[in-house]
Formats: C-alpha cells, sequence, structure tokens
C-alpha cells in the first residue's frame, strides 16, 4: 500500500502572479482551450464538438480557481500537490478503459472521436457521481459545522480514495444516454462495445483502492491476508481507523441489537480482552470510560467507537493510559482491557480490493469473448452488469467498511445491486424480445 507516491512542489506565486487561482495556471489552460477549439473548427460539426467539450473547459478552469488551491499540503519543509497512488491508479483506469473502446470502434468501423468525445464526457459525468455518491453515504465525516470551505475541500479530494462504482455507472449512464441522443447513435449497441472497457477500468480503479486502503474487508486468518499500515497520524488508513474504533485491537466486536443494546459479538484469541478472561460473546456494554452508552442524540455504537477511538489519543488528559478502557459490562461490572501503544499495522483482513481487481479483469475477458456471438444489440452490457451485481453483492459480505442500512441486513450497495440485477434481466429479456437486427454485425476482436 502507498497512498503517497510523491509531492509536486508547488510555490504560492511566480513573478509576482498567483500559480493557482486566477494566475498562471488558469492562463495556461486559456492557452489549451484555444489551441483545443482551433483544431475543433477545423472540423464540420465544430459547434457541436465545441458544445461536447464546453463542459469539460468549464470544470477544469473552476478546478483550478476554486479547488486546486485547497488540495496542497504540506509535508516537512516543503508545500504542493501530493501524487497519490489511486490518483494515479485512476489514470490508468481511464486510459485503459477509453484505449479498449478506441481499439474496439476501429474494429467495428465506428470512428474512434466518438469513443474520445463520449469518454470526455462520461468521465467527468462518472467521477462526479461515484464522488457524490460516497459523499452522501459519509456526509457525516466530509461536513465540518460553520466551515463550508473546509467542507468542500474534504468533498473534492477525489484522488485520496472515496468513491462508489455504482455512483459512476448512474452518472456515467446519464451522461451515455444524453450523448447518444445527440448524436443519434444506437444506445444499446454502443453500450455493448463500452461494457468490456468499464470492467477493464474497474480492474486498476480497484487496485488504485488497495493502495489507499479503502473498500477493505473483514478480518482474516488466511495466507492472503493483509495488514494495512498505520498511516501518518492523524491521518490514519481506513481499515487502521476502523479497528481503532470497533474495538479490534482489544480484541472486541460489537454489535448493536434492534433495541438499541450494545453487545459482544466476538472476543478475538491472543488479544488483550482473551488474555483478560472476563469479557465473553454475548455481555451486554452499559458504558465504557465511565459514560453511558444509553440517553445520548447519537446511537449507542456510535458513542461507543467514539470513545473506543478517543481512548488512544486523550486519555492522558483523563488521567488513563493511552490504549486503555474501562467496560461496565450488565451483570459483571467494571471490566479494564488495556491493548498498550498504538499498533503499527492494522490486523489481517481480507485484500478485497484486490478480489475486485480480479472480477473485473474477469468480466472485461468474459465480455471480449462474448461480443462476437451476441444475439442482439444490449446483451453484453446487460450480461456486464448483472454478473457484476452478483459478484458485488457477494464480495460485500466480506467486507466490513459499510453497514446494513433501511432495516434490511444489508448495505448499501448490496441493495443497489440487488436494483442492477433486475434492470439487467430486464434489460436481457427486452434486447432478445425486440427482435432487431445488430447494428454492427461485425464482431470485434
Amino acid at each position: 500500500m502507498q497512498r503517497t507516491l510523491f509531492l509536486i512542489p508547488i510555490p504560492d506565486d511566480l513573478f509576482g502572479l498567483p500559480v493557482l487561482g486566477f494566475g498562471w495556471l488558469l492562463i495556461l489552460w486559456g492557452v489549451i482551450v484555444a489551441i483545443w477549439i482551433y483544431l475543433l473548427s477545423r472540423k464540420p460539426n465544430f459547434v457541436q464538438e465545441l458544445l461536447g467539450h464546453g463542459l469539460l473547459f468549464l470544470v477544469v478552469a473552476a478546478a483550478i480557481v476554486f479547488v486546486l488551491p485547497m488540495l496542497r499540503i504540506a509535508e516537512g519543509d516543503q508545500i504542493g500537490f501530493p501524487v497519490r497512488g489511486y490518483g494515479v491508479l485512476l489514470v490508468m483506469a481511464i486510459i485503459s478503459a477509453v484505449g479498449l473502446a478506441a481499439y474496439r470502434a476501429q474494429r467495428m468501423g465506428l470512428n474512434p472521436e466518438v469513443i474520445y468525445s463520449l469518454a470526455m464526457v462520461m468521465i467527468v459525468s462518472g467521477v462526479v457521481g461515484a464522488r457524490l455518491f460516497f459523499v452522501i453515504q459519509y456526509w457525516h465525516t466530509f461536513y465540518v459545522p460553520g466551515n463550508w470551505q473546509q467542507t468542500l475541500g474534504n468533498v473534492m479530494k477525489v484522488t485520496e480514495g472515496g468513491i462508489v462504482v455504482y455512483g459512476s455507472l448512474i452518472g456515467g449512464a446519464v451522461a451515455f444516454l444524453i450523448f447518444c441522443h445527440r448524436k443519434h447513435l444506437n444506445a444499446l449497441a454502443l453500450a455493448d462495445l463500452i461494457a468490456p472497457s468499464m470492467m477493464i477500468g474497474m480492474f486498476f480503479g480497484r487496485i488504485g483502492c488497495f493502495m489507499n486502503g479503502c473498500c477493505y474487508g473483514g478480518l482474516c486468518t488466511l495466507p492472503i491476508a493483509v495488514s494495512f499500515p498505520q498511516g501518518t497520524p492523524p491521518q490514519f488508513t481506513p481499515p487502521y481507523i476502523r479497528h481503532m474504533e470497533n474495538g479490534a485491537f482489544y480484541g472486541l466486536l460489537f454489535i448493536q441489537e434492534e433495541d438499541g443494546a450494545v453487545r459482544v459479538a466476538n472476543v478475538l484469541p491472543n488479544s488483550p480482552a482473551s488474555e483478560n478472561g472476563k469479557v465473553e460473546i454475548g455481555d451486554t456494554v452499559i458504558a465504557i470510560n465511565g459514560e453511558n452508552l444509553q440517553g445520548h442524540e447519537r446511537k449507542p455504537l456510535d458513542v461507543l467507537a467514539g470513545r473506543l477511538l478517543s481512548s488512544w489519543t486523550i486519555n492522558n488528559e483523563e488521567g488513563i493510559a493511552p490504549g486503555s478502557i474501562f467496560l461496565n459490562l450488565q451483570g459483571k461490572g467494571l471490566v479494564e482491557l488495556h491493548a498498550g501503544p498504538l499498533p503499527k499495522t492494522s490486523l489481517p483482513v481480507h485484500p478485497t480490493q484486490l478480489y475486485s481487481s480480479a472480477n473485473g479483469l474477469i468480466l472485461c475477458l468474459l465480455m471480449c469473448a462474448y461480443y462476437p456471438f451476441r444475439k442482439a444489440d444490449g446483451e453484453v452490457i446487460a450480461l456486464a452488469l448483472g454478473l457484476y451485481s452478483v459478484t458485488r453483492f457477494l464480495l460485500e459480505v466480506i467486507r466490513t467498511d459499510e453497514y446494513a442500512i433501511g432495516g434490511t441486513g444489508l448495505t448499501i450497495s448490496q441493495n443497489v445491486s440487488v436494483v442492477i440485477f433486475l434492470l439487467s434481466l430486464a434489460l436481457l429479456i427486452y434486447a432478445r424480445v425486440r427482435n432487431e437486427p445488430l447494428a454492427w454485425p461485425r464482431a470485434a476482436a
């Protein structure tokens, strides 16, 4: 895992003019846009091409003025942009997806320029949709009361991780349908063509998730298990924070019942909890470090998580050794657990990011192999989405970065997986019963 590959130093100003904001970088982008527009003007459909690229021009300009200044960080004596492993892999995902789609389009007799134009709008809408999905899902981790600038800065840190594949599918699908309508293209045929590209993009993107530490799995004792490093406090890696919050470093895992009671769901072997011998599976936790879990606006499990997290950071101010907690267990009274100083890594977990990456590669190869044998336009994309929804549903079983929602017992991604599967099944049936010839009957390699 490597969250930050290196830092690109960026000075505040150059020759008296700011580099970011309304400065040199915006001027450079203006020159690039001018050259771009000139090249577009030489095409017969200049107005349509200009309108198609206009959104990209504006989004990049807005990012230079409002977003980039908030993304600079300080590391040691340097100030600049961090080049994240996640961001690099995200770029590789885009390049591979667009390149594969352009190659396949040319094989089918379709001008690759169509793919490049489509990629422009789908990349922007896909990233926006993926980020919005994640931000809405975890809004409490982004919102800073009374500070909209910091909140916006947190929202825009896409290269540090925090996007949801289903959000990108929704955002990209909207842009795709609008694009096909405006260009008078067969949407089902084009969707079949780019289906493998979506999956190869996931292959690289999930490797980026692994480098970032997000989308991690549950505790694992298999040889393939991985432990994520601590990170740089207070910027701990996601699985490391989760293990601080859920008591895993003490050897405990908690669950909240429907009645609001917090109980011990598991006691890990060779841990402070198992060595203590007083904590057992099924014990009800009344209070932690003297604070009752009931009677709060927050859920009892959230109160517990907050106390577990703070036990590693502020206990010195409370006269308690760091890494110590006092659990008030129903029928047992006060139980003290001490885990010592912060460990260097998380506990071993399933590398679900790599499972998902391999899944994307396999689905890409399957879609490429099936494409020449399709009987109707829409079959390939329906098959791709249907298989992905099934595999994603199963992967969520061993992922622990999301909780069940809405009383369904399923995570938000599992709920969306069910919907996507039903839609893909309906699309497959529709594609077969409409009984229309293929738009591009030639086979793509």
